[in-house]
């Protein structure tokens, strides 16, 4: 290769692509008009990596062009941001698929030129010429005239890697409508240099290449404009839900500097995965730095922090957690005497009171705190017999006598079974065979059917009569900053299709009425497939489609994650603005879902290692990939073996539980985790424990305790100290 014909001087290098020497003239080949409008775009540093190249069969266009790269430019591909320019323009765009041409017609050429007279291949004096050819995508143009928009292809010249200035030209991030919301870090070919202009390095002497956070407008994520998010990627290699909590936990943090609230409310159907996103990926404690090594966890590297520092993002857990679970089955509310106490207060099973009958792996008594139960009376489920019921079974004669039975007001399942009973016999002595008009052989089939449902949805149907007075509840109003998870890990599928589909119904419903208690709510759903499946039926498909339609604007934002794209319903995927991508089978990757990807980047993905994405959104006109660091929470296997028993007791602060508990009652007005911890200081640890249990209860008794359940805190805490 000519170097001479790039307009450039020629370069030495190392092992490792590092240009030794600065450009003689940087702009080399470039108007002088275009280097001085556009210098901040283009890595003169570095200097020009290859060339502009059109032809007869490929010439270069708006959107799509070829460049040939520099034999020096060693650390160019894929992936990477590089400019170039037309007549008045500067053209930003991402190197997709690379190609090697040289002057052989076929590989037979090339074999007996070289290999088969090997006294021939010792006289022949020259290398056979080959140049590397790279397809680029066009992501932005940048014209002379701010009033003019640009999309005439580059001509025939020089190529820089691109600048983090033309990287967010890239982005489009002047055209936000929102704020800036991190997402990624994209890294590029050009090296990172300091304030001084050094090339920065890592500890070893290795150069640290350019990295540039990749920006989405949050008005296109969070709406009004656009909204919603989609993962998709093989189970445990694509890195599916870690994103989606760091992606929550940036939405979090910029929703608050912006003073804009929000919550989240999650769905964990994976063992312990959402189960600890109150604690620390990185703690302070060192005896907890230990345990996480010790129980196979990885802390926050310094690139790790790093990351967090270019994001301008802190690497912390969410502080308001509540975890909500329904019972195990055969441990529901109502079991044995208790079917004969009256109501049962849910509120009894709130903390340590629970952790043995409630359907979650986080069952330390010391970390229940902030774990609440689930469990519905009889008349919760005839409010929806159409979820509770076969559909060939539930015809209109079925159907009356659910709404019948429902208008009558009963509490538990033995009164309705009772009432069943009293109603077959009245109508077998009736001489129509009938009971308010329904037929006796109609009121045994509903009895028979309500039989089954205790199996059918063990956990969840209570066998008496509930009191939810005291305890939150999973479907109540979110207060600012809460991350609510709904634990379903172990249910059933019947207990988990109901819970979802409840709970998002309601949820959905509250914001029709503009009753979410904040400015936006993120909803993240996994295995998306298998509740909004492509050509699909059912209430809660229709309920998710709803809210991919119209959840932008009413404040209600979807997350979704599945396995298998291909699978979920296009109106779904068609009103996501912004589609992240992990590692997908080849199985998956030739589906017509994937159709707008090039080759090269499909063939990437099959192969895509963890912590690295590709992402779609709706202000970039071609995917770009991008890393992101560890979540800022401990993964869920971890917290579970560091945290979930007894001897987590000695490495947690006796005050963090009534720090939980206060949290949750007061919301935003709630003390500091510091300010408890200094209060329960030298305090018995299970004595402060103790107290942290039983203040809820003496809020939801005493009025006074509920104006200020601090300062009550802090009276019992003071009573202790003087004991002590």
């Amino acid at each position: 290769m000519d170097e001479l014909a790039l307009g450039t001087v020629v370069l030495a290098t190392n092992g490792h692509g590092e240009f030794a020497q600065e450009m003689a003239d940087p702009f080399l080949g470039l108007d002088s008009v275009l280097a001085a409008a556009f210098a901040n775009l283009i890595d003169t540093r570095m200097g020009v990596i290859g060339r502009v190249v059109g032809s007869e069969k490929e010439p270069a266009g708006g959107h799509t062009f070829c460049i040939w790269a520099d034999a020096n430019a060693l650390t160019l591909d894929v992936g990477h941001i590089v400019v170039a320019f037309s007549e008045e323009a500067a053209v930003v765009g991402v190197v997709d698929e690379p190609r090697r041409y040289s002057d052989v017609q076929s590989f037979l050429d090339d074999y007996f030129d070289r290999l088969v007279d090997g006294e021939i291949a010792e006289l022949q004096a020259t290398k056979r010429p080959e140049i590397l050819v790279f397809i680029v995508k066009t992501l932005a143009t940048s014209h002379l005239r701010a009033d003019v928009e640009s999309r005439r292809p580059p001509v025939a010249g020089p190529v820089w890697f691109a600048t983090e200035a033309a990287i967010r030209l890239a982005l489009d991030t002047e055209g936000f409508t929102g704020f800036e919301l991190p997402a990624l870090l994209h890294t590029n070919g050009n090296y990172a240099r300091d304030d001084g202009g050094e090339i920065v390095r890592t500890e070893a002497g290795q150069p640290l290449f350019q990295r540039t956070p990749v920006l989405l407008d949050s008005d296109y994520l969070m709406g009004p404009e656009a909204g919603h998010a989609n993962w998709t990627g093989q189970s445990g290699l694509a890195t599916k839900t870690s994103h989606a909590v760091f992606l929550i936990s940036s939405a979090f943090q910029r929703m608050k500097a912006e003073e804009h609230s929000v919550a989240a409310l999650m769905f964990n159907v994976k063992g312990s995965d959402l189960l600890w996103l109150d604690k620390p990926a990185l703690p302070d404690d060192e005896a907890l730095q230990t345990a996480y090594e010790e129980a196979g966890g990885r802390l926050l590297r310094r690139q790790d922090l790093d990351d967090y520092a270019a994001f301008g993002l802190e690497p912390e857990p969410f502080a308001n957690l509540r975890i909500f679970a329904p019972f195990r089955p055969g441990l529901e509310p109502g079991q044995g005497d208790e079917a004969h106490q009256g109501p049962i207060r849910l509120a009894r099973f709130v903390g340590k009171e629970g952790r043995s009958r409630l359907n979650t792996e986080r069952t330390n008594e010391h970390e229940t705190a902030n774990v609440f139960p689930i469990a519905w009376s009889i008349d919760r489920f005839l409010r929806v017999p159409h979820r509770v019921f076969d559909r060939m079974d539930l015809d209109d004669k079925l159907f009356g006598l659910v709404a019948e039975v429902r208008d009558m007001d009963l509490g538990s399942l033995p009164e309705v079974m009772k009432a069943l009973d009293a109603a077959i016999a009245e109508a077998s002595e009736a001489g129509d065979n009938s009971w308010r008009g329904h037929n006796r052989y109609t009121i045994i089939k509903f009895r028979n059917r309500l039989k089954s449902l205790g199996s059918k949805f063990g956990g969840l149907l209570a066998q008496g009569d509930l009191d939810p007075s005291g305890c939150p509840s999973v479907d109540e109003h979110f207060a600012d900053q809460e991350l609510r998870v709904v634990d379903i890990a172990g249910c059933n599928s019947n207990v988990q299709e109901m819970l979802v589909s409840s709970v998002i119904d309601r949820i959905w419903k509250k914001a029709e009425r503009n009753e979410l208690g904040v400015k936006k709510l993120i909803v993240f759903v996994d295995e998306l497939n298998k509740y909004a499946p492509g050509g699909g039926e059912g209430g809660l498909r229709d309920v998710l489609v709803d809210i991919a339609a119209r959840g932008r604007h009413l404040n209600v934002v979807l997350f979704g994650a599945q396995q298998f794209r291909s699978k979920v319903d296009d109106e779904i995927l068609g009103n996501c603005g912004t589609s992240f991508y992990g590692r997908v089978g080849d199985e998956e990757i030739v589906n017509a879902a994937y159709r707008s990807l090039s080759e090269t980047v499909k063939t990437e993905l099959l192969g895509l290692p963890k912590g690295r994405l590709l992402v779609r959104h709706a202000h970039f006109r071609a995917p770009l990939f991008g890393t992101f660091p560890l979540q800022p929470c401990v993964a869920g296997t971890v917290g579970q073996r560091v945290y979930n028993t007894e001897g987590a007791v000695r490495t947690q602060h006796p005050g963090d539980p009534l720090h939980a508990v206060l949290r949750d009652l007061m919301g935003a007005k709630a003390p500091d985790k510091g300010a408890v911890r200094r209060e329960a200081d030298g305090l018995d640890p299970e004595a402060v424990r103790g107290l942290a249990g039983r203040l809820r209860s003496a809020v939801t008794v005493n009025p006074r305790d509920r104006a200020d359940p601090w300062r009550t805190a802090q009276h019992q805490l003071a009573r202790l100290r003087r004991r002590a």
